[in-house]
């Protein structure tokens, strides 16, 4: 490369360099940010952290095993809980001693001198006043300093006090998205069952339907039937198959959303075991109870309270002055003056009067949104007792339909089959056979859905009470 090119190519490199920076420092955007290869990279690493579908059909248990590993949700609280200790030890360093060092090495042109003036006769004729340097021409400056505070005034007490109260709420946060994403994982589950459940009764449906168009086919070729009652039938046949394929829409959302629950890919050809056994529930009292002793979001809520009322007694307590101690030792490579290394001691302190109010309104601030967060702990009060009734009575509303259900699916199948006989001997119409093909498919739905939904509305009011789904997990093999 000759120096021509060299030198083009050195003033391209830095018109480059100089259009990124102009573009950082003037556009709001930057220079543009990742390019997109970084964003692809972030895009596939963060679908790579998906877990491998398995192969065996899950459990309920099995679903709540692996949401532990693979939840994205609990994962986001664990890292938030992870901060909140940080912060924890960012405010205890407050209380602990603090080391400081600086350094500096100087070049001066010239050394600073003084002339001495002495008494007139005190140096033989001839002889120049001496000349004294009163600083060096070139030397190194190092000194180190620990300070101590000493929290007379209990400011840096009370906010360590309100650190670990947000640390304690973090974790009733990160306790309360565990419950909130294993609920989510029972509702998924249920739902996939349901989906399946609704599934078959459609197919079920479809086959009564073909069934009786077989037979009404027959019966309008031997003259017996009307064309307006084979039309029916064959509209009721193409309507139950349309409702399969949304059947099949439907199992297929609720696979993805527990897939998406568990942290498998979306994808994935999840199966669940079916589970037979009914939901006890608790009497409301006992709910109640164990909901005020043990609910996250409460038990966040309250911890908030404390953490704003030890931040506004801190804030408070900075009216005092701040007082520390300590100890510096300063080192010197000039030798103009000795000792070279020299070490003090001190006791000192800053007082902040707060003549330009902010302090005033910083405790003004944070004394509002102890109030306000009092109010919020009652209104939380309120609206965990009306959800915990709300559940329980939709829970046992799901148990008193499954009982009605399995008792009308019966019912329903002989209707339907005093309706065929009754078409069969020309005595009923091909409308009365769908009504009661109707019949027995909705409360066949209605039974497929109820059980189902009476262990989604328990794990609900599990999750109120703030009780781990372990319990609820060991009755549904």
């Amino acid at each position: 490369m000759g120096p021509e090119r060299a030198a083009m190519a050195a003033v391209a490199c830095a018109l480059l360099a100089a259009c990124g920076v102009t573009a950082r420092l003037t556009r709001p955007e930057g220079d543009g940010g990742w390019s997109p290869e970084r964003r692809q990279e972030e895009v596939a690493r963060g679908a790579a952290e998906a877990l491998a579908p398995p192969a065996e059909p899950l459990t309920l248990a099995d679903a709540l095993a692996l949401a532990e590993r693979g939840n994205r949700r609990v994962a986001e609280a664990e890292r938030g809980l992870g901060e909140a200790r940080e912060r924890v030890w960012q405010a205890r360093g407050q209380l602990l001693p603090s080391t400081t060092g600086s350094g500096r090495y100087t070049w001066y042109t010239d050394p600073q001198t003084t002339g001495v003036v002495l008494p007139p006769g005190l140096l033989q004729p001839g002889v120049p006043a001496p000349v004294v340097i009163v600083r060096e021409a070139e030397f190194g400056v190092v000194n180190g300093t620990l300070t101590l505070p000493l929290d007379v005034t209990g400011e840096l007490t009370h906010a360590l006090a309100a650190a670990q109260a947000g640390y304690r709420g973090e974790r009733a946060r990160l306790w309360a998205t565990r419950l909130a994403e294993q609920a989510g994982v029972v509702g998924a589950y249920f739902e996939l069952l349901a989906a399946e459940r609704l599934r078959e009764v459609t197919e079920e449906t479809i086959a009564l339907d073909r069934q009786q168009l077989a037979s009404a086919e027959q019966r309008f070729t031997n003259g017996r039937l009307t064309k307006n009652d084979l039309l029916v039938v064959q509209v009721a046949v193409r309507n139950a198959e349309q409702e399969l394929r949304q059947r099949d829409l439907a199992l297929d959302r609720a696979r993805w959303t527990l897939n998406q629950t568990l942290g498998l890919p979306v994808d994935a050809p999840t199966r669940v075991a079916d589970v037979h056994e009914r939901p006890e529930v608790p009497p409301a009292p006992e709910a109640l109870r164990l909901a005020r002793a043990n609910n996250p979001a409460l038990a966040a809520i309250l911890e908030e309270q404390q953490r704003l009322e030890e931040s506004a007694e801190s804030l408070a307590r900075g009216w005092l002055p701040r007082v520390a101690a300590g100890g510096a030792i300063d080192y010197t490579t000039a030798k103009i003056l000795q000792p070279q290394r020299i070490g003090s001691g001190f006791v000192g302190f800053t007082w902040d009067l707060g003549t330009d109010g902010r302090r005033a309104a910083e405790i003004a601030e944070a004394r509002l949104a102890v109030d306000r967060n009092r109010i919020a702990i009652a209104r939380e009060l309120a609206e965990l007792e009306a959800a915990v009734r709300g559940t329980g009575q939709a829970a046992e509303e799901r148990l008193a339909a499954l009982d009605a259900a399995e008792a009308s699916v019966a019912q329903a199948e002989e209707n339907l089959r005093i309706r065929r006989q009754q078409f069969e001997a020309g005595r009923a119409m091909s409308d009365d056979v769908l009504r009661a093909e109707a019949i027995l498919a909705a409360e066949r739905a209605t039974l497929a859905r109820a059980r189902y939904e009476a262990h989604t509305r328990r794990a609900e009011l599990q999750q109120l009470m703030g009780l781990p789904l372990d319990a609820l997990v060991a009755g549904t093999r």
